[in-house]
C-alpha cells in the first residue's frame, strides 16, 4: 500500500538530521561547560538585584509610569495592566443600570404563596373528610401493627456478589434507593395509605 504524496512526510537534509543528532545527544548527555564560559553565564544571570538603576532603566520606567497614565505608549503596558488587575482588581463596571428590590416585595411574594398554599390544603382536608365521612375517623381506626413496617438491618440482602473496591459508588447509590423506598412505604404505613 503506497502513501499518497500529500500524506508523505518530509525526509530532513543529512546536515539537519546530523544538528538535530547532536542537539539530542548533548541535551541527553550535557558536555561540562568551560570554567571561563560558567563564569560569563553566572555574571549574567545573577546581576545584583540591589544595584542603582542605570540611566536606561530610569528613563524606560519614566516611558511606562507615562504610560499607564494614559499618556504615551510602551511595549510593557498590557503586562503592566494585568499585573495591576491581578494583584488589585476593581469592581466591574455597571452597564445597565439595575433597581433594587424591597425586602417588603420578598416577604409579601412568599407570605401570599404560602396562604395559597395553606389554603389549598385546608380545602383538602375538608373534600377528603367529606368524601370518607361514611368511615370511621382516622382515631377510631386500629393502628397498624408493628410488622408490618419494614426494618433494615443489613444489606446483605441486596447483594448476592462480594464487594469489591471497584463500584463503591453504584453500592452506596443501591442502598440508599432502597432505604429511601422502605422508609416512604414505612410513613405511607404509619399515615394509614394503603
Amino acid at each position: 500500500m503506497s502513501v499518497p504524496p500529500e500524506e508523505q512526510e518530509e525526509l530532513l537534509s543529512p546536515e539537519l538530521e546530523r544538528e538535530l543528532e547532536l542537539a539530542l545527544h548533548a541535551a541527553w548527555h550535557p558536555a561540562e561547560i568551560e570554567p571561563a564560559r560558567h563564569e560569563q553565564l553566572l555574571e549574567l544571570a545573577l546581576e545584583d538585584p540591589l544595584a542603582p538603576p542605570t540611566a536606561e532603566e530610569i528613563v524606560e520606567s519614566e516611558r511606562l509610569r507615562q504610560a499607564l497614565e494614559g499618556d504615551g505608549a510602551h511595549q510593557h503596558l498590557d503586562l503592566a495592566r494585568a499585573l495591576q488587575a491581578a494583584t488589585r482588581p476593581t469592581p466591574p463596571l455597571r452597564t445597565v443600570p439595575v433597581p433594587e428590590a424591597s425586602p417588603r416585595v420578598i416577604y409579601v411574594a412568599f407570605g401570599a404563596a404560602t396562604a395559597l398554599l395553606a389554603a389549598a390544603a385546608a380545602l383538602a382536608l375538608v373534600i377528603g373528610s367529606l368524601s370518607s365521612s361514611d368511615e370511621a375517623p382516622l382515631s377510631a381506626q386500629a393502628p397498624l401493627a408493628p410488622a408490618a413496617l419494614s426494618t433494615s438491618r443489613s444489606s446483605a440482602a441486596l447483594f448476592q456478589e462480594p464487594f469489591t473496591l471497584e463500584g463503591t459508588t453504584a453500592r452506596m447509590d443501591r442502598i440508599a434507593n432502597e432505604r429511601e423506598r422502605e422508609l416512604r412505604q414505612n410513613r405511607y404505613l404509619a399515615w394509614g395509605v394503603r
